[in-house]
């Protein structure tokens, strides 16, 4: 039993990781552009279903990797390894750890910040007010730029686990 609750927390650990990853991934380079090449009006008819739903899935699955890795350290007994830092096993562990945390916070304190103020002007942009439609952009730009770091801290927390994995 004790072999199927460390596989079970393992499997979903990663399951969570890959989708919050990918998800990341996946936003910055496929569905951002997209929106960015699609005109304003018909923009703002979709987006007010999207964000909430991709930010609800996207900080669900940072939270259920976090806790699931969390959860791993206990059940795989490797726990206590984390305090004395002297293996290339502890330092990936702790580094994803931080990482994963880090990326996590600045996600809730930055980018759903903006996305929803995104949701406020939109319609006064789409209405044709300019200084919304360039707060639009400044906006946009933003999240682009958080979104490249977002995707260089991902694939860090990536190596991290892998080191980690083969130490």
């Amino acid at each position: 039993m004790d072999v199927l609750l460390r596989i079970g927390v393992q499997w979903l650990h990663v399951t969570a990781g890959v989708l919050w990853i990918g998800g990341g991934f996946y936003t910055i380079l496929v569905q951002l552009p997209a929106l960015l090449a699609t005109p304003p009006a018909a923009r703002g008819a979709v987006m007010p279903s999207l964000v909430p739903r991709q930010f609800n899935y996207i900080l669900r699955v940072a939270e259920i990797t976090i806790v699931t890795g969390l959860l791993n350290l206990f059940v795989s007994g490797r726990g206590q390894e984390l305090t004395r830092l002297d293996t290339r096993w502890s330092w990936a562990i702790l580094t994803g750890i931080i990482l994963a945390v880090g990326i996590y916070a600045a996600t809730r304190a930055t980018i759903v910040r903006w996305a929803y103020r995104m949701l406020e002007v939109g319609p006064r942009a789409a209405g044709g007010d300019t200084g919304a439609a360039a707060e639009m952009g400044a906006i946009g730009a933003r999240i682009r730029r958080f979104g490249y770091f977002q995707l260089t801290v991902g694939a860090l927390i990536l190596l991290a686990m892998v080191t980690a994995r083969f130490s």
